[in-house]
């Protein structure tokens, strides 16, 4: 028979997450997920932005006067459908015949829930 041996019964609960825990880790994804689908767009239209920028610095010549400049670039930023107040675009040049320098300082406030929001600054140099 048992020989001795004695087998206490042991009773074991299964160790899962209850259905509430569940909803809890359900409703903070689609915070996280919802917060990405809104800030990733203003992101990607930075990155634009500093490509942009970059490409405009490159393709201005020594001879070209700063208020082209400010036109090429806003043609460029209307292509690429990029809305940026004028007062935020600073374009200058070193000397009389230096590289243009284009600084982009700008913010964006995106709406999350309610009354909250979030505000991101960007500085676009080139």
């Amino acid at each position: 028979m048992n020989a001795g041996r004695s087998h206490p019964m042991v009773f074991s609960r299964e160790g899962g997450m209850s259905l509430i825990g569940v909803v809890f880790w359900i409703v903070i994804l689609a915070m996280v997920v919802a917060l990405i689908v809104k800030v990733m767009p203003i992101y990607y239209d930075n990155l634009s932005l500093q490509h942009i920028v970059q490409q405009q610095v490159q393709a201005a010549g020594p001879e070209e006067s700063l208020d082209q400049v400010r036109r090429d670039l806003n043609d460029r930023l209307a292509v690429a459908m990029i809305e940026i107040p004028q007062r935020d675009i600073f374009i200058s040049r070193n000397g009389t015949s230096g590289p243009v320098q284009i600084r982009v300082d700008y913010e964006r406030k995106v709406p999350l829930f309610a009354n909250v929001s979030l505000l991101i600054h960007f500085d676009t140099r080139a």
